[in-house]
């Protein structure tokens, strides 16, 4: 989205996150405490991240010596605001001094609005490349949210503004200029300023509803996957779910959606280094389908535990190659011939291959039939893509 070498005629935007304040309501500092897997500053920084931001500024100020080690793992830019003790603008005003002339616009969000989802983002981005407008808000049911997206228009305006009121009261005066995105994300109204607000986040992540099988084609689309790559997802999502069907008429109890969107989207990333990994931190959002994206290619078997959506999704996955059904011998044979000679690689397929058996064989176990025959199950579905 900020690549400036490879689109000249798309505006150059960069993220700004505010890091700098006290935390005194939450009584914790806020930008370390633990959300999900990661921090809250990570959470914030990844947001933008993937959506494919690449230049991210985090503003801080108190406790600054305890953030600067995060940052540098995360590989983006800390500044400093001396005056954080003055309140938020002027952590705002230190974020746009660092802006240099070349940039078109800016997200700005506090650390402590931390969930935003990447199509969010990209909405906005969308909207800003209109040229339409300068100052673009996220709205969720008709309320502004963050992070708003404005145009570096505004740098000497906010620059020289006296402070009264924040940023808020300064932006009202270009009222004409600004216009609400609404979007279907929650999380753009979601602070975390008090202890309550902290637990209703945590709560809220814990039970984000999954996205549709529409929105799995768009944030394909949205991360450039491949079209080949697509119609891989597509069939592994037909078989995965017609096991995952044949499983609960079984007795197993599966979700099915879970199943349908981890499968469409297991490969979300496939091209990029350690693309397993890579999935899972776009669709960090959607915590059970990044557990399943992350184990797609590595898995860890429990041969006392329960097939989940997890093992289902990792076996289809092998026995499709690019859109073809085939056998878990074939796919292999093939797979070891192409790394013949490279002991470590025939030695991690050959564990894969083992643990694809171990799940088959399970299933099999369970449906009472065996699967040698799935080469001939013609799985139609529709494309929403």
């Amino acid at each position: 989205m900020a690549d400036r070498e490879k689109d000249l005629e798309r505006p150059y935007v960069v993220a700004v996150i505010l890091a700098a304040g006290y935390s005194f309501r939450m009584k914790s500092f806020k930008p370390l405490l633990p959300l999900g897997s990661v921090r809250v500053v990570e959470k914030a920084v990844h947001a933008f991240q993937e959506a494919a931001i690449q230049d991210i500024r985090v503003v801080l100020g108190h406790r600054a010596n305890e953030l600067l080690p995060v940052l540098e793992g995360l590989k983006v830019q800390s500044v400093i605001n001396d005056n954080y003790a003055e309140g938020m603008f002027s952590s705002v005003k230190a974020g746009v001094k660092s802006l240099s002339q070349d940039i078109d616009g800016f997200f700005l969000l506090p650390v402590d609005n931390p969930i935003i989802q990447q199509n969010t983002l990209s909405e906005l981005y969308q909207t800003f490349s209109t040229g339409k407008f300068g100052i673009v808000y996220p709205a969720f049911h008709g309320k502004r949210g963050h992070p708003p997206l404005i145009s570096c228009r505004y740098a000497n305006e906010i620059l020289d503004w006296n402070g009264k009121g924040g940023l808020k009261n300064l932006l009202e005066y270009y009222e004409v200029d600004a216009v609400n995105v609404e979007l279907e994300d929650r999380g753009v109204l979601m602070d975390m300023d008090t202890p309550e607000d902290y637990r209703k986040m945590l709560t809220y992540m814990a039970s984000v509803p999954l996205p549709t099988e529409e929105e799995c084609y768009k944030l394909l689309k949205m991360n450039n996957t491949p079209v080949k790559v697509i119609e891989h997802c597509k069939q592994v999502a037909g078989l995965s779910c017609w096991l995952g069907k044949q499983l609960c008429e079984a007795g197993c109890v599966l979700n099915l959606e879970l199943l349908n969107a981890s499968a469409l989207l297991h490969d979300i990333a496939k091209g990029k280094d350690d693309h397993a990994r890579a999935g899972a931190e776009i669709m960090a959002n959607y915590p059970e389908i990044a557990e399943i994206i992350a184990s797609h290619i590595d898995i860890s078997l429990d041969a006392t535990q329960a097939i989940t959506e997890k093992e289902i999704v990792y076996l289809a996955d092998k026995l499709v190659k690019n859109n073809r059904i085939i056998l878990l011998q074939d796919r292999f044979n093939a797979v070891l011939k192409r790394f013949e000679g490279e002991s470590q690689a025939q030695e991690n397929i050959r564990q894969r291959f083992k643990n694809a058996q171990m799940i088959q064989t399970q299933i099999e176990y369970m449906l009472q039939k065996s699967l040698q025959n799935l080469s001939n199950l013609e799985l139609r579905r529709d494309a929403n893509g």
